[in-house]
C-alpha cells in the first residue's frame, strides 16, 4: 500500500470487517446493531447494515470495531452523511469525529491489518 504522507487515504477491505454500532440522540441510545466495514480512513468509513438508519445531523453514531482478533477495539463517534443500496443492504458513509490520537490509532490498526493479512 503506497501512502502519500500529507494526503488522507481510505483503505478498501477485500472482505468487509465486522463491527457493532449504536445511535445516540439527546442522551438516549439505541440497542447495538451489527455492521460490516467496507472501507476506512482516519476521518471516515463506509459501513453496510440491513437496518434503515436515519440520516439526522443531530444524531451521532458510535462504532466499535477491531481489525484483528485480540486487539483492543476502537470506539469512535461519528455522523451519518449518506446512504445507498448495496445488494440487499444499505451502505452508509460516516464522518468520524476523530482527534489526532484516534486518527493515528486508525492508521496504525490499518498498517497492522495489512501486514498480518498480506
Amino acid at each position: 500500500m503506497k501512502i502519500k504522507r500529507n494526503e488522507s487515504f481510505r483503505y478498501q477491505f477485500d472482505q468487509p470487517v465486522s463491527g457493532e454500532f449504536y445511535l445516540v440522540k439527546e442522551g438516549r441510545r439505541t440497542p447495538v446493531g451489527s455492521m460490516k466495514i467496507h472501507n476506512l480512513s482516519p476521518s471516515g468509513m463506509a459501513i453496510a447494515t440491513p437496518l434503515k438508519l436515519p440520516i439526522d445531523r443531530s444524531m451521532s453514531i458510535v462504532v466499535e470495531f477491531s481489525l484483528l482478533p485480540g486487539l483492543e477495539p476502537l470506539k469512535l463517534n461519528g455522523r451519518i452523511l449518506h446512504e445507498k443500496w448495496l445488494d440487499d443492504q444499505r451502505l452508509y458513509g460516516i464522518l468520524l469525529e476523530t482527534m489526532k490520537e484516534e486518527q493515528q490509532q486508525i492508521i496504525d490498526m490499518i498498517k497492522q491489518f495489512v501486514k498480518t493479512t498480506s
